[in-house]
């Protein structure tokens, strides 16, 4: 097998995080240490996504190659802010070593992230950084606005003119709302117009629910660029439903999932800014043991994206396929 799976099982009390080794025979793994090992607990926003799970793998794999003991969590969906902030707090509780948090929301995070601080336990975040909070170790992730900056400069490649429909994430999310920002720069003194700017709650569902409104007050929308896949295909769905020509629209989105990848293999969706999301993890996972271990780690890890296209999708999913977690992860959290 490429890695030893995270068994993963629903916790009393409170949704308490149960610890899964990662390194087989209930011990440390190859990777050293001594008996007892690192525990590290991550908690991301949710692992009911393709994206979600493709960091799921790249923690899989670093704890497998690390031999420690990882607690991987995430809520049921990107909203439920409490649900995350409860899965914190047992992990604080259950004193683990170190603990890797993706924010569903900042400020809201925030506080129980400086408890765990105040408790000794070091605070790694990914994916999703709390701009000037000084209890962070280090973040390890996108630079969302340049991602909107690439998304936007693919569109002006396309294009360079008509109008386009931007679709946010869950309000107030920074990652989501720099990528849509990074669009907006971008575009601007062009000729690609802005008709719409809503909200979709990184949800397909309301993805395409939001895009039918769209069309139906903006028939003429032409570029379509929703801050994930997730509202990038729900965007998709609406759009065929309304009978609209795919060749007559451009559609983008970003994080670069295996659905997004079939989508666009299909003839579909157009393009994807791919996160390097099973980097993310990975990375998170070695800079927690490395700081555990007594060594320093950089404030802010970049870890890039990639712009897939329906040219380059074939290759860039069968990647997808080696590092993604699987499934049963999220089924069994």
């Amino acid at each position: 097998m490429r890695r030893t799976r995270l068994t993963l099982t629903a916790a009393a009390l409170g949704g308490a995080l149960l610890l899964a080794a990662c390194g087989g025979d209930g011990g440390t793994g190859d990777g050293g240490g001594d008996d007892d090992g690192h525990t590290v607990a991550v908690v991301l926003k949710t692992l009911s996504s393709p994206f979600w799970l493709q960091v799921a793998g790249g923690v899989e794999d670093g704890a497998e190659a690390a031999g420690i003991e990882v607690t991987l969590a995430g809520a049921t969906a990107e909203t439920q802010v409490q649900e995350q902030i409860d899965k914190v707090r047992a992990a604080i509780t259950q004193q683990v070593d170190a603990l890797v948090v993706a924010p569903t929301q900042a400020e809201q995070l925030q506080p129980i992230l400086e408890q765990a601080v105040d408790a000794g336990i070091p605070v790694l975040l990914v994916d999703t950084d709390i701009e000037g909070w000084d209890g962070k170790e280090t973040f390890v992730g996108t630079d969302n606005y340049a991602a909107g900056v690439t998304a936007g400069e693919y569109i002006l490649e396309q294009a360079d003119s008509g109008s386009i429909a931007l679709i946010r994430g869950v309000p107030g999310n920074p990652s989501t709302d720099n990528r849509v920002d990074g669009v907006i720069d971008t575009l601007e003194g062009s000729g690609i117009e802005v008709v719409a700017d809503l909200s979709a709650n990184s949800d397909r569902a309301e993805g395409r629910s939001v895009m039918a409104d769209i069309l139906q007050a903006n028939p003429e929308v032409s570029v379509v660029f929703a801050a994930n896949d997730d509202m990038a295909l729900g965007a998709l769905e609406a759009i065929k439903s309304a009978g609209v020509d795919l060749e007559d629209i451009l559609v983008i989105g970003v994080d670069g999932t295996s659905d997004a990848v079939d989508s666009m293999l299909a003839g579909e969706l157009d393009a994807s800014i791919a996160q390097n999301s099973y980097d993310m993890g990975r990375t998170s996972v070695e800079l927690a043991v490395e700081l555990l271990e007594g060594g320093t780690i950089e404030e802010r890890v970049d870890t890039g994206v990639t712009v897939v296209t329906q040219d380059n999708a074939e290759d860039y999913g069968a990647t997808l396929e080696e590092q993604a977690a699987d499934e049963d992860v999220a089924e069994n959290r």
